[in-house]
């Protein structure tokens, strides 16, 4: 099982903080205060040996950050994560498929060792580097323009409209 990554930002720089607090500080990822313990165990500093055992929220600050940076894997250009095998992997026969979200490029692709689905995102000038680096064989809505012609009611609006002739008749 991987390891979770607590988000540091939510700890206060300079309020000290006992187990329960931590506990309660990540209770959406159920944190549980053995697991706190086993922090302090593994090197969390500590204000003092006594009971209740407080912690400085710049020590948990700094503790997180490298807990954090420590379970991250870095991929290349050209690999994806694959959330399977927790590892950086390469894409099977170099096969994606690109979807355009708000502001960045989706894309999917098939792990060549498990064969599960991966993703990735990129930046939208990344679109030539793309294609030169694996084959496209799917693009869902990406689109240079912000309103896309095929979205637009062109069509519908001229064969409702009457021509002149037609408006004549009616008279």
């Amino acid at each position: 099982m991987s390891k979770r990554i607590y988000p540091h930002k939510r700890v206060r720089y300079w309020q000290p903080y006992d187990v329960e607090d931590i506990c309660a500080l990540f209770s959406d990822r159920k944190l549980h205060p053995q697991t706190v313990r086993k922090w302090i165990r593994n090197g969390m500093p500590t204000i003092d040996n006594g009971k209740p055992v407080l912690i400085r929220g710049y020590d948990l600050i700094a503790y997180l950050r490298g807990q954090n940076t420590k379970y991250k894997c870095a991929t290349e250009f050209d690999q994806l994560f694959c959330m399977k095998c927790q590892d950086a992997r390469y894409v099977l026969q170099r096969k994606i498929i690109i979807e355009q979200a708000t502001a960045v490029l989706r894309v999917s692709g098939q792990c060549r060792v498990c064969k599960s689905v991966m993703y990735q995102s990129y930046k939208k000038a990344d679109l030539s580097r793309l294609h030169k680096t694996f084959r496209v064989v799917g693009v869902l809505e990406l689109y240079d323009c912000e309103v896309p012609s095929d979205k637009t009611h062109i069509e519908a609006s001229i064969e409702n409209t009457i021509n002149e002739s037609d408006q004549l008749r009616l008279f």
